[in-house]
C-alpha cells in the first residue's frame, strides 16, 4: 500500500473519530441555561415525558397577573431521575411538586435544566440536596 492511500486512510479513520465524539458533547450543551442561577417553580404536573437522553416535565404554575402559565423543565434521562428516587409512582400528572432548576437565559421560553424536587414534603434531586435546597426563589 502506498503511502498516500495509508495517510488518506489514517486521515478519514481520524475525522470519523472527531465527528463521532463532537455529536454527543455539543448534544449535552448547557448553554441555554443560567448554571449560576437557581430558580423554585410550584405548579401542578400536567405531562411527564419519560423518554431518553432526556425526561422533559411540564407544570402549570399560577403567574403573577392570576393566570396560569406553562413551565417546562428539561431533565436527565429515565434511569438517571428514576436512580435519583424519581419515579412514574412519584412524579405523574395531577401531583403537585416543587422545582428547583437553572433557569433558560431566554426567560420567554419558560424552560429550565431540573436540578431536584419536592413532593408531598420529600426531596429528590440529582445532586447533593445541602447544595440545591433552599437555593433560588422565584
Amino acid at each position: 500500500m502506498s503511502l498516500a492511500r495509508k495517510a488518506v486512510g489514517i486521515l478519514t479513520a481520524l475525522l470519523g473519530f472527531v465527528s463521532m465524539t463532537a455529536a454527543p458533547s455539543a448534544h449535552h450543551s448547557r448553554a441555554m441555561f443560567d448554571v449560576d442561577k437557581l430558580i423554585s417553580v410550584e405548579g401542578v404536573v400536567t405531562e411527564v415525558q419519560w423518554r431518553f437522553p432526556h425526561m422533559w416535565i411540564t407544570l402549570d404554575v399560577p403567574g403573577p397577573n392570576g393566570r396560569t402559565e406553562s413551565w417546562g423543565f428539561e431533565g436527565a434521562g429515565a434511569p438517571m431521575m428514576v436512580a435519583a428516587g424519581i419515579s412514574p409512582e412519584i412524579l405523574k400528572v395531577g401531583n403537585r411538586v416543587k422545582i428547583i432548576a437553572h433557569p433558560s437565559r431566554d426567560s420567554s421560553k419558560r424552560t429550565a435544566e431540573f436540578v431536584g424536587m419536592e413532593v408531598n414534603g420529600k426531596f429528590y434531586s440529582r445532586g447533593t440536596e445541602s447544595n440545591i435546597r433552599g437555593r433560588g426563589g422565584n
